[in-house]
Formats: C-alpha cells, structure tokens, sequence
C-alpha cells in the first residue's frame, strides 16, 4: 500500500471542487503548501478548450513546483486529472506531492475523473502532445466481438457511476436502496419474514425489491431464485446442528453463467458492497455467510449447513523419521595380529 501524506482538502477547497464540477472553471492548479492542499492558478475559460489549454499550459507551471491540474474538456464530468513533478523539485516535495496523490483523488471524486495525464517536464505539457495521448485513449484500437462487448459495458457503468444518486465510491458503485426494500430488509432484520430478494434498477439506477416470503426452506430457494437473471438474495437459515439451534443470515449472490450481458454482471459486481453496506447501516442486517451460485447450482438443507458449519479440516500427519537409537552398544575392541 503506498505511503498516505495525512494532508486532506479543506471546507474551502472543497467548494472550490463543487464550482469546478458546475461548469464554471476550466482549469485549475493545486499545490501543497505549507502541509496545506491550496488554489494556486485558475481559470474560467472559454467555449473552446483547445484554446483555453494554449493559453494556460504550459505558462503556469513552476519546474520547482509539483502540482495537480484539473482540466475539464467536456461538460460536465470530463475533467483530466493531471500530475506536474518535474525533477528539477525537491525531493521532499516530490515525495509529499506522491504521498498526497490518492488522498487528492478521493476528495475531488474519482467518478469525475476521465482520464490521469502525467508529465514530468514542462515542455512536454504541450497541446499537441496533449491531443495525441488523449486519441490514444479515446481510440480502444482493434478489438474482438467479446473485447468490443466489454469495452461498451464499461463506457456506459462510466456515464452512469457520475449521476446524481449515483456516486462512485473506492470499492463500488452505490445505488440508493428504495423504501419498499428497506422495509423489508427490516421485516427480515426483525424475524417477520426469512427471504428477501432485491434486484439492481439499471433504469432508475437504484436497488429494488423483487419479493420476500415469510417462509421458505432451502429447497424452495431453487424455484424462487431465478436462473437467467443476477440478484441479490438474504436467506434466514434456522436449523439444529449438534443438537443447539442456530439462526444463520445468508447473502446468496446469484450470478447466471449465462443468459445476462456484461454490463449487468459488471454492474452487479460493483454494487454489491456499496448494498451490504447500506442493509447494515437501514436495517442493522449482517450475514453470517456470503456465498455465490450459477444457474447451475442447487441449493439444499445440507449444502447450507455445510456453509454453515464447514468440517473441521484434518491436517496429514507428515512422514515420521524412525528414531534414533536411544544407546550404541559396547564399544568393539580390535586385537592387532602381531
């Protein structure tokens, strides 16, 4: 894990961010001074950002300055974060300046950041230069049926990760969970009912509810899950074992091998622990066990409690090497034959 400098964004510089992602600023430079996160150059710009570029760049780097630049190309979220550290800087500097960068990063917000564009001499911070990496990055280049699948499924959960209840966080994509959902969750939480199944609104960009049930058994579990669809399964699993009760809380992750696209397996996939998350801060729920099944897969009584109270694991016993001797015998006395 790299190095963390402490050093975070004050309340001003923070609505500063907020200015910056309504439109109104072009470009910005942030330097640390003073163990302080601070403005030291902006512009509000023009409609073209080609020339907003020629006219700021390189003209307000210090080579003996390391910086972060935010320079927006799009409306409103296409902001490039970029990074100055030429190797004239100290090296004190330079090394704040790194230890600073994730931190930087987290609290303008990941999700409206496009691109990372680092440069490490001032000559090289060039409109020209700029434009042939950012074709670069804007042309995936030849690709395969599944590539070009995979590179769609990734430029839409971009558009949707920067919206308004939408809000990209380190670990996932968190998607707000509907009330109807969260009561639920409570009536589960409270032992009112024992399955929940929720679904992820790709439309309204928000976790629903699909259907609980008061009672279950695990061998339902196979007809109420469906199999062409993903879905986020809490299972209450009350059994004996050994002769105790126990009430296990299972998260079942249904994923079908196939029958979905890419972009809802993705989607799923980074919205799972912003959900568990958000179950355990609305209804104080916590599973016990998290398991992920196909559409192949069956559940049981016994396969659950094989989650449940997995066996004991018997370690082999090594190969012995055969003791030593415990005493040599009496000592063999050769006569010389004279």
């Amino acid at each position: 894990m790299a190095c963390q400098s402490g050093i975070r964004a004050s309340d001003k510089l923070l609505r500063f961010f907020n200015e910056c992602k309504s439109g109104k600023i072009r470009l910005a430079k942030i330097v640390v001074k003073n163990e302080e996160l601070c403005v030291n150059f902006q512009g509000k710009g023009t409609d073209d950002w080609r020339a907003d570029f020629k006219r700021h760049l390189p003209d307000c780097l210090d080579a003996f300055e390391p910086c972060y630049i935010l320079f927006r190309i799009d409306e409103p979220y296409g902001w490039i974060l970029m990074s100055f550290a030429d190797d004239r800087a100290p090296v004190r500097e330079k090394m704040v300046f790194a230890a600073t960068w994730a931190t930087f990063k987290s609290e303008f917000g990941q999700s409206n950041i496009k691109y990372e564009y680092h440069v490490t001499d001032k000559k090289e911070m060039t409109l020209e230069a700029f434009e042939k990496w950012l074709s670069s990055k804007e042309d995936p280049g030849p690709m395969s049926e599944l590539e070009k699948e995979f590179y769609s499924a990734h430029q839409q959960l971009k558009v949707v990760a920067p919206s308004v209840v939408a809000a990209q966080t380190v670990r996932g994509v968190f998607f707000p969970v509907d009330q109807d959902a969260e009561e639920e969750l409570r009536k589960l939480a409270s032992h009112a009912v024992n399955y929940v199944q929720l679904s992820v609104d790709t439309l309204n960009e928000a976790i629903k509810l699909e259907r609980s049930k008061a009672s279950v058994t695990p061998e339902q579990l196979n007809k109420v899950i469906p199999r062409d669809k993903p879905r986020y399964n809490f299972y209450r699993f009350s059994h004996k074992y050994n002769n105790e009760d126990y009430d296990s809380l299972f998260f079942i992750y249904s994923l079908p091998s196939s029958g979905c696209t890419i972009k809802e397996k993705m989607l799923y996939s980074s919205c799972k622990q912003p959900f568990l998350q958000a179950a355990l801060s609305a209804a104080n729920l916590s599973p016990d066990k998290k398991i992920e099944i196909d559409s192949k897969e069956l559940l049981s009584s016994d396969i659950l409690l094989d989650y449940a109270h997995p066996a004991p694991q018997i370690r082999e016993k090594s190969f012995a090497k055969p003791p030593r001797p415990s005493q040599r015998g009496t000592r063999r006395v050769t006569k010389a034959v004279g």
